[in-house]
């Protein structure tokens, strides 16, 4: 850990001392506590669908817009910036870095939702179910700056369908990308990739959303891309929602952006695993499709 304090020291200001506890570790990233109440964020060159480059660019400039945000827990942004050599640090290239301030709580699949007894499980979804709707409310506002992030779920596709050769779920997904363009109403910032790993619960606080790599404009159910199985955690986080916001969720926008969400599962398992890990993730695409109303 000296060894990377060290190399990063002379590229990222006023960095303390190390060593800095690992919190977390995916396929665009680490994530760092560096002790001071804040997080470093190293954003990877490559990693899953699209480029490090361009999410590093969604995260800031998320946060930044939401920085003046008050009544959500959302990580502020204390500062960013790009590494002009991604190759001079051990390691994977990097393509940036985030310090953010450090949110209580732990991830919301921590431990196992699916463990929790179904009363656990509702309130937990109200909870999620409120947070999500004040953001979207108040994301409204912001929809118009937010615009240069682009739309979530068609960007989504295309970034999958890089790696989709086969002609006949191209079809159907550029059919997908023709509904959810034509789709009309009002747009609200999005946090683009609402999983749970990306909600955090802490005893006493609201749900809080990290990780904006995804950020974008469109409408607000394309933000329950991840909610696709039902259940009283679901339930729970929809009728929520749907009460705070005042408006009836659409369904069938919900099912085209659990579509899309089939699609990237498709594009970044590719061939890896068990060949019927594979057939899985075909037939997740197959039957989303068709539930959003594209046949084959």
């Amino acid at each position: 850990m000296n060894d990377l304090h060290d190399s990063l020291a002379s590229e990222i200001p006023d960095l303390p001392a190390g060593p800095w506890p690992l919190l977390g570790e995916g396929v665009w990233g680490t994530v760092h506590d560096l002790g001071d109440g804040t997080v470093l964020k190293l954003v990877r060159q490559n990693g899953g669908l699209g480029t490090g480059a361009s999410k590093h660019f969604r995260e800031a400039s998320a946060l930044r817009l939401l920085g003046n945000m008050t009544g959500l827990r959302l990580p502020q942004l204390v500062d960013a910036g790009r590494f002009e050599n991604a190759y001079g640090f051990s390691g994977p290239p990097l393509a940036g870095w985030l310090r953010l301030e450090k949110l209580a709580g732990r991830p919301a699949d921590e431990g196992g939702l699916y463990a929790l007894k179904t009363q656990e499980r509702e309130r937990l979804g109200e909870e999620i179910g409120a947070a999500l709707a004040d953001f979207h409310d108040r994301g409204r506002a912001l929809a118009g700056d937010a615009g240069k992030l682009g739309n979530p779920n068609l960007r989504s596709i295309d970034e999958a369908m890089a790696r989709i050769s086969a002609p006949e779920q191209r079809a159907r997904l550029e059919r997908l990308k023709e509904m959810i363009a034509a789709e009309e109403g009002e747009r609200v910032l999005l946090h683009g990739d609402l999983n749970f790993s990306n909600i955090l619960v802490a005893r006493g606080e609201r749900p809080g959303f990290i990780d904006f790599a995804e950020a974008g404009t469109g409408l607000p159910e394309e933000d329950f891309r991840h909610f696709e199985n039902p259940g009283p955690l679901r339930d729970a986080i929809f009728r929520t929602y749907a009460a705070i916001s005042g408006r009836a969720i659409d369904m069938q926008r919900v099912r085209m952006a659990i579509a899309v969400n089939a699609a990237c599962t498709l594009a970044i398992g590719s061939n890896a695993g068990h060949p019927r890990e594979g057939m899985r993730r075909v037939s997740f695409l197959d039957e989303a499709l068709r539930a959003a109303g594209i046949e084959a």
